[in-house]
């Protein structure tokens, strides 16, 4: 597999049961030089509990998947946020899984970059219109040309922030909206964040098909936002799983929202199916935390609560604070 050593980025090569074939060049550089039996070696706890419950169903379900956000974890134990794509593909007569890793950190400072690259592009254009009468015609139309690109970043940062099946908020969306809540709040406030997943949902797909599979998604959309506060957030987390951001709510706060979830979903059928959801609760202090640590400790928190619900008989709700 020399060809993975000339990828750009962190690659890891399991089976399809997860043992460790290969790691690149990269890979050893950015996690740890020696190569473990096994891939769950290369990921913290939450990670690996996500991994178990949705990265290998969907990856043996669909053979790929593609920006699924997790954490890497490094010799010395420090976590590396990552997107993660991942195929399964055939090498020398066997089946491989192929892992590639895109660190965040890289990607949100090359985002900012380009974002700083357009401001001062669109501030030229402006001082040039300004300074140059003679170019009266010209300065219209790069004028026109200069809404066109505003409308077109506009547009882009909608679809950025937006899952286009259930037109609600993505992972960008709540990690925005609880960075800005960890900036403004005291060190007094509660933030709380649910996880919510669908019981059952490949039986869906495979009883009526993915277009009712979709539908049944749109439909719990519109009952997560008729389940919250104006000020809270709902998105889609991923697959069939949605997330609440509730700023100022603490425990209990949550709780009643994960009933009026309970309830708004019973109303939800699909052919002559009513659908259930298991939802896990996280709720924290932000306190001198930075915002990186406390989305990551929520999201942890809620995914392990949320394992505890759908082990446990799913169409049920579990708080982390009862975990412990």
């Amino acid at each position: 597999m020399f060809y993975l050593e000339r990828l750009p980025c962190p690659v890891l090569v399991t089976n399809c049961n997860g043992s460790v074939q290969h790691t690149n060049r990269d890979f050893k550089k950015l996690v740890a030089p020696e190569v473990y039996e096994n891939m769950n070696h290369y990921f913290p706890p939450a990670c690996r509990i996500f991994l178990q419950t949705h990265a290998w169903p969907l990856l043996l379900k669909n053979g790929e998947f593609n920006e699924l956000y997790m954490q890497l974890l490094t010799a010395g134990g420090e976590r590396i946020p990552v997107m993660t794509n991942a195929r399964i593909s055939e090498a020398e007569g066997e089946r491989v899984v192929i892992w590639l890793f895109f660190v965040v950190k890289e990607r949100q400072r090359f985002e900012a970059e380009l974002l700083k690259a357009r401001q001062y592009a669109q501030e030229t254009a402006i001082q040039l219109a300004k300074v140059n009468t003679e170019l009266q015609h010209a300065n219209a139309r790069l004028s026109q040309y200069a809404i066109a690109v505003r409308t077109e970043a506009d547009q882009f940062a909608h679809l950025s922030l937006t899952d286009p099946l259930t037109d609600l908020g993505n992972r960008r969306a709540l990690s925005l909206n609880v960075e800005q809540w960890v900036h403004s709040a005291s060190g007094e406030s509660v933030g709380s964040l649910l996880l919510i997943d669908i019981d059952f949902f490949k039986q869906i797909n495979d009883r009526f098909g993915h277009a009712e599979g979709d539908n049944a998604l749109r439909k719990l959309a519109q009952q997560l936002l008729k389940s919250v506060r104006a000020q809270d957030t709902v998105v889609r987390y991923g697959g069939e799983e949605f997330a609440l951001w509730l700023p100022n709510s603490d425990r209990e706060g949550a709780k009643l929202t994960a009933k009026r979830v309970h309830t708004c979903t019973s109303q939800i059928q699909v052919a002559d199916l009513h659908i259930t959801v298991s939802i896990g609760i996280s709720s924290l202090a932000p306190n001198v935390q930075e915002v990186g640590t406390f989305l990551e400790q929520l999201l942890a928190q809620a995914d392990a609560a949320l394992y505890d619900a759908k082990a446990n008989g799913r169409n049920r709700t579990v708080c982390f604070g009862d975990l412990e």
